[in-house]
């Protein structure tokens, strides 16, 4: 005798295994009880029923082992989910990274940190980390399919707690897939500002190649240097207006590299959005600057400095 299964789990296409067995199931028991009653006191009557029951529960096993093996439509794969951790102190910045195994609270079932983004702010940066997910169950119920990890259905909205031994976090699901990578577009902007009355202490000691660096890592490079004396406006006794330079103060005209991150929303640049008329501050090394930003671009700047 042949069973087609499909790959729903259904008898012919039409019936789940788990539905045949218990309807089998019954209508043996149906049969063996017609049997008795019809067989009235005749030597055949116990055997009548004894036959009747033997053959259901042969094909209540029968169909019972073709569960088993077809998994009722169940596969098991792996899955990469995206965990929004929003805000975290420094000490767990710094101790997060790929290859950190976590343990799903309430759950005996373990993740795989495979990437981990943080915003470059010193103080409490936005942590997001892309997640190794093994055995993700795909159920396969009458042609839809349903992910699940550690017996919940794996949807956007998710909130997993994950402990990592010496410290514990919470995040949320924001995406799913079979693709690895983290998808955040991190990219190099170019990008000029424009530092106006800057004292002559800062304007001497803006050098091409200063950076400004968080965790260790470099967030915004200075490439080039620009610098003119500063202009005041005068008014004379008689109410003329004069434009004189300033005797020490200087505009300064910066070109610098920028680590940002471009979305849906626009360009930032350490968790904030920056565009033409913007101003940023920069913490360069030992010199601390502010400016507007007059020109966004992706191209490398040239050393104008002098």
């Amino acid at each position: 005798m042949i069973l087609m299964i499909d790959d729903d789990g259904n008898l012919l296409g039409v019936v789940n295994v788990i539905d045949a067995i218990a309807i089998v199931l019954v209508v043996s028991i149906i049969v063996a009880g017609i049997a008795v009653v019809s067989g009235g006191d005749g030597p055949g009557t116990n055997l009548g029923a004894t036959g009747a029951l033997a053959v259901g529960l042969l094909l209540v096993v029968l169909l019972a082992g073709v569960a088993v093996v077809s998994g009722n439509g169940s596969e098991f794969e792996t899955r990469y989910a995206t965990v929004d951790l929003g805000e975290q102190p420094a000490y767990v910045v710094d101790r997060l990274e790929a290859g950190d195994v976590a343990r799903l609270e309430d759950a005996d079932e373990e993740i795989t940190v495979t990437d981990v983004h943080a915003t470059p702010v010193a103080d409490r940066p936005l942590v997001t980390i892309q997640t190794e997910l093994d055995d993700v169950v795909l159920e396969n119920d009458r042609g839809r399919t349903t992910e699940r990890f550690a017996g919940v259905p794996l949807k956007l909205g998710r909130e997993l707690r994950l402990d990592f031994g010496a410290y514990a976090i919470s995040g949320t699901v924001t995406d799913v897939g079979v693709d690895p990578t983290l998808p955040i577009d991190a990219t190099t902007t170019t990008a000029e500002l424009e530092a106006r009355d800057v004292s002559p202490a800062v304007a001497e000691g803006l050098e091409v190649g200063l950076t400004e660096t968080v965790r260790g890592e470099t967030i915004a490079t200075l490439e080039a240097v620009d610098r003119e004396p500063a202009t005041v406006v005068l008014e004379s006794d008689d109410g003329t207006v004069h434009e004189r330079e300033h005797p020490r103060h200087e505009d300064v005209t910066l070109s610098v590299t920028l680590q940002t991150v471009e979305s849906e929303t626009g360009l930032t640049f350490r968790d904030e959005r920056i565009g033409i008329g913007t101003t940023i501050e920069l913490a360069l090394e030992t010199i601390t600057v502010e400016g507007e930003i007059t020109r966004i671009d992706d191209g490398p700047a040239s050393d104008s400095s002098r």
